[in-house]
C-alpha cells in the first residue's frame, strides 16, 4: 500500500509540475484577457490590428475605432485571419467577450503569439464611456477579383502596373482604398492602378505569396520590380510608379 501511495503522489507531483511549466514557457502562445483600461493601453501603445468578430448587423451599429471587421460566424473565417500581420498585438472583441474569446483561441492556434480578448466585449467599453465610430465597411464595388490567367493577360498588356492585394474588412486596407483609386485616376494612360480582393482571388494570393494585407507589388514589363506590405503614404506609391515610369 506505501508503495501504491508513493507512486499516486509522484503521479501527481508530475502532473502539476508539468501543468506549471506548460503555462509559464516562454514561446508558448495563450489568449490574455483584458478589461477596457488594459485594451485601451495597448491601442494607444500602436503596433496593434482590432478585430471585431461581430456580425455585419451588429457592426453597422458603430464599432471600436480602427477595428478590422470579420465575422465569427463566417465559414472563412480561420482562411481570412491568416492574412493579418501575426507580428503584430491582436485586439478581439464581440458584443460580450464569448465570441471573442473563441476566436481569440483560434488566432492562437493558427501561430499569432500575442493575442488579446476584451472582457466584457463593446458593451463593456460603451458602459465606461469610450465611443464607436459609424460602420466603415460598405460595398465595394470597385475591388477586382482576378484569376492568375486574367492577370497574366493585365501584365502583358500594360508597360506598368501596380497592385494593391487588400480585402475589404482589413481597417488599413480602407483606408488605403482611396489613395489607390486616386493613383489610377492620375496615372491613367501610364500605368495600370488596381485593387484586387484576396479573398476572391486565391489563387494569385497563392501565386504571390500575400500573407497579411494590404500588400503593394509593382510589376514592369510582367516582372516583379518592387513588393511592400503594409498602409504606405501616397506620395511614397507615386514617387514608387513615377521613378519605374
Amino acid at each position: 500500500m506505501k508503495h501504491i501511495a508513493f507512486a499516486s503522489t509522484l503521479f501527481f507531483m508530475l502532473f502539476l509540475f508539468q501543468n506549471c511549466t506548460s503555462q509559464n514557457q516562454p514561446g508558448v502562445a495563450s489568449v490574455q484577457n483584458v478589461d477596457v483600461a488594459k485594451f485601451k493601453e495597448l491601442v494607444a501603445n500602436g503596433n496593434t490590428i482590432i478585430l471585431d468578430v461581430r456580425t455585419p448587423e451588429e457592426t453597422a451599429g458603430g464599432t471600436i475605432d480602427q477595428a478590422s471587421t470579420i465575422d465569427f460566424y463566417d465559414p472563412e473565417f480561420t482562411k481570412k485571419i491568416k492574412v493579418m500581420d501575426s507580428s503584430k498585438n491582436i485586439l478581439v472583441y464581440c458584443k460580450a467577450g464569448g465570441r471573442s474569446a473563441q476566436a481569440a483561441e483560434i488566432l492562437v492556434q493558427n501561430g499569432f503569439k500575442h493575442v488579446y480578448n476584451l472582457e466584457g466585449g463593446i458593451s463593456g467599453w460603451q458602459a465606461n464611456g469610450n465611443p464607436v465610430t459609424a460602420a466603415t465597411v460598405t460595398k465595394d464595388e470597385h475591388i477586382q477579383e482576378m484569376s492568375a490567367k486574367q492577370f497574366d493577360k493585365l501584365l502583358s498588356q500594360n508597360n506598368l502596373v501596380l497592385v494593391d492585394f487588400h480585402t475589404v474588412w482589413c481597417s488599413p486596407c480602407r483606408k488605403m482604398a482611396p489613395i489607390i483609386d486616386r493613383l489610377e485616376k492620375e496615372f491613367s494612360g501610364k500605368a495600370s492602378v488596381l485593387r484586387i480582393d484576396v479573398d476572391k482571388s486565391t489563387e494569385l494570393a497563392t501565386k504571390y505569396q500575400i500573407q497579411a494585407v494590404p500588400v503593394f507589388i509593382l510589376f514592369k514589363d510582367g516582372k516583379e520590380v518592387w513588393k511592400q506590405n503594409g498602409a504606405m503614404e501616397e506620395a511614397k506609391l507615386r514617387e514608387v510608379i513615377e521613378e519605374n515610369h
